[in-house]
C-alpha cells in the first residue's frame, strides 16, 4: 500500500461526506473496487481522501495520477473547481469553504510583496523597501514595479463566487456568532443577512452585558468591604473595657455626600458642573431603558449569546438590581413637590 502525505488544509477544504454517503461509497469500493484514481501533487494527496481512508482500511488497491502546480494555492483552487459542482452547497457553505483560502492567499500576497520588494531595490538601490514606487530608473531606462496590492477579501469572493458584502458578513457569524445562530443559518433556517443583524446584536448586547457584569461586581465587592469594615468596628467596640469612653458616640458625624458636598443650597461651581453631567447619566439611562425594545427578536438576540443556565441567572441578578434601583429613584421623585 502506497504511503501518500496528508495535507490537512487539503484534506478539510470541503465538507466531508455524511455517514450515510461515506458507508455506501465504502460498500462501493469493496464491491467493484476503486475505480476513480487519486489525485497527487509531489506525493500528497490532493484529492480522493475518502477513497484513500477506505482502500487504507480495506487494503484495496488503488491508483494515482500525478499533477503540477506552482503552489499550495494553485492545488486547492484545483480541489474547489473539481468539487464544487458536485456539492449541493447553499452561499453559506460556500463562503465558509472560500474562507479556508485567506491564510493562504494572505500569505501568497506577502510572498509577493517581498519578491517584488527585491526587484525594485535591485533596479534601484538607493530607494530600499521601495515596493511603493511604481516606477524607478536605472541608466535612463524606465523599470516597471508591480504595486497593486492582493485584495484578499476579493479574492475570496471570486473563489465562492458571491458578493465581498456577504463574504464580510459569513466572516463575523463565523467568528462571532453563537452556534445555534450559525446552525440554522447553514440549514437554511436564517438568512445570511438575518444572521449576521442577530450577531452584531448578539455582540452588542454581550459588550453591554459585560460592563454591567463589572459594575454589578464592583459594587458587590464595595458592599462586602463596608459591611466588613463595620463588623471590624463592632469587634473593636466588644473588646473594648467597660469604662471606655466612644467619643465617637457623642459626636454628630459630619454628613458628606457625592463629590464631596456637605451643603447642597450653597454649590460650588464645580460641584454644581459635576451634579450636572451625573443628573445627564441617570436622564440618559433612563430614557434608554424607557425605549428598549422587547419585541421577540430583540429578545432572542439577548438570548442567543447566554450558553447556559449560570448566565441566565446572572441575566437576571442584573435585571433585578436594575429594577430595584429604578423603584428607589421612582420612591424618592414621588415625594418631590415643586414650585411654579
Amino acid at each position: 500500500m502506497i504511503d501518500l502525505r496528508i495535507n490537512e488544509e487539503f484534506k478539510h477544504l470541503l465538507p466531508p461526506l455524511t455517514e450515510e454517503q461515506n458507508t455506501e461509497l465504502e460498500k462501493d469500493i469493496i464491491k467493484n473496487g476503486c475505480l476513480t484514481p487519486l489525485i497527487v501533487w509531489n506525493n500528497t494527496l490532493i484529492d480522493g481522501y475518502h477513497r484513500y481512508d477506505i482502500c487504507t482500511k480495506n487494503n484495496i488497491p488503488f491508483d494515482l495520477t500525478e499533477m503540477e502546480f506552482k503552489d499550495k494555492l494553485e492545488a486547492m483552487e484545483w480541489i474547489w473547481s473539481n468539487q464544487k459542482n458536485r456539492r449541493n452547497l447553499n452561499k453559506y457553505e460556500l463562503a465558509q469553504i472560500a474562507l479556508k483560502f485567506k491564510p493562504v492567499i494572505e500569505a501568497k500576497a506577502k510572498e509577493n510583496k517581498i519578491e517584488a520588494v527585491k526587484k525594485a531595490d535591485i533596479h534601484n538601490p538607493k530607494k530600499q523597501n521601495s515596493f511603493l514606487t511604481k516606477t524607478s530608473k536605472t541608466n535612463n531606462e524606465e523599470i516597471k514595479v508591480p504595486t497593486k496590492p492582493v485584495n484578499t477579501r476579493k479574492e475570496i469572493a471570486k473563489i465562492a463566487g458571491v458578493s465581498e458584502d456577504t463574504i464580510h458578513k459569513v466572516e463575523v457569524i463565523e467568528e462571532q456568532a453563537p452556534d445555534n445562530i450559525k446552525k440554522q443559518v447553514k440549514a437554511g433556517d436564517l438568512t445570511i443577512n438575518n444572521a449576521y443583524i442577530l450577531t452584531k446584536s448578539a455582540m452588542e448586547t454581550k459588550k453591554k452585558n459585560e460592563q454591567l457584569e463589572k459594575e454589578y461586581q464592583e459594587e458587590l465587592e464595595k458592599e462586602k468591604q463596608e459591611w466588613e469594615e463595620k463588623e471590624k468596628q463592632k469587634e473593636l467596640e466588644k473588646n473594648l473595657p467597660e469604662n471606655t469612653i466612644l467619643i465617637d458616640k457623642f459626636r454628630k458625624p459630619k454628613e458628606t455626600h457625592i463629590f464631596g458636598i456637605e451643603d447642597f443650597n450653597n454649590l460650588t461651581e464645580e460641584q454644581f458642573d459635576k451634579c450636572l453631567k451625573h443628573t445627564e447619566k441617570y436622564q440618559t439611562t433612563i430614557y434608554k431603558t424607557a425605549m428598549l425594545s422587547t419585541g421577540d427578536e430583540s429578545l432572542k438576540a439577548w438570548n442567543c449569546i447566554l450558553e447556559n443556565q449560570k448566565e441566565v441567572d446572572l441575566e437576571l441578578e442584573s435585571i433585578n438590581l436594575a429594577i430595584k434601583r429604578l423603584i428607589e429613584i421612582q420612591n424618592y421623585f414621588k415625594g418631590v413637590k415643586k414650585d411654579g
